[in-house]
């Protein structure tokens, strides 16, 4: 696993000096961070629930770095899915519309799929009972994964939230003011990633779940589902690369007023489960 940390403008200048030969008896294996074997991530989602919701990142730069992801778009006006290469936008009075590629992104997290492994005929009764299958089913506890799991979904509880102005509240109190919906068999993708619990404030630790239906009418961030027979593809990150922002609102957040159970109520808050 590697993991890098990219700020625009700190490139070596120069050419780098030239290696010294290492000994024949002591080959050396390189393991080179590259964009299709990476979990490419831009921002932190620390800055994100500390209220960094302005600028950010051109989305032509995210597309380029992973056709496969979730994040979210300047002034949080709506939830992003990037499914196939395209970026998609879920708003909050629950349409959906293919993103204007010329607007930005405060925080995103994206990877090109290369399928690791998938399962078919994968059934889920809850969004819980689908993070402890994938725990059970995904080959490294400590690894990121991307997952899609295609299918028909008989129940879908989703939500975004409508885009802020200045001056910005922190993300836990903007999700209070969530919209939320209901839908009932509909077929379409999960959008997940999966990152470890060593990710801490840099990424939600834990599963993060965004859909996207196969007319592309219906989307946004699970709350809650159920299906039958859908077919799970996963894909292991083997690297991580982070870009973090050059602005003055990521330079004064300060990390301590973000705990890790803020995120958890923002990016993994569940639906209650309905009562037999």
């Amino acid at each position: 696993m590697i993991m890098a940390a990219m700020v625009p403008g700190c490139a070596p200048r120069g050419p780098l000096p030239a290696p010294a030969t290492p000994p024949a008896e002591k080959p050396v294996v390189t393991n080179e961070v590259t964009a299709r074997d990476a979990l490419v991530q831009f921002s932190l989602i620390a800055a994100l629930a500390a209220g960094d919701y302005e600028a950010g990142t051109p989305l032509a730069d995210v597309v380029r770095s992973g056709d496969f992801g979730v994040g979210t778009f300047s002034g949080l006006d709506g939830e992003m899915i990037v499914l196939d290469g395209k970026i998609y936008q879920a708003l909050a009075d629950g349409t959906v519309r293919a993103a204007d590629m010329a607007g930005a992104t405060p925080f995103a997290c994206v990877t090109f799929v290369a399928e690791d492994g998938r399962v078919e005929h994968f059934a889920a009764s809850s969004l819980e009972d689908l993070d402890e299958h994938l725990d059970q089913k995904l080959p490294h506890r400590n690894t990121p994964y991307a997952i899609r799991v295609d299918g028909e979904f008989a129940e879908l509880t989703l939500r975004s939230v409508p885009a802020q102005s200045p001056p910005f509240e922190p993300l836990v109190d903007v999700v209070k003011q969530q919209v939320t919906w209901e839908n009932r068999n509909v077929r379409g993708s999960l959008v997940g990633l999966r990152c470890p619990g060593w990710f801490g404030t840099l990424n939600v630790a834990g599963y993060h779940w965004h859909f996207l239906s196969d007319d592309r009418k219906v989307g946004g961030h699970v709350l809650a589902c159920k299906f039958a027979d859908g077919l799970l593809r996963f894909d292991e990150c083997t690297s991580v690369v982070i870009h973090l922002p050059r602005t003055r609102e990521f330079d004064e957040f300060d990390i301590r007023e973000i705990q890790t159970h803020d995120i958890d109520k923002i990016e993994r808050q569940r639906a209650p489960a309905e009562k037999p």
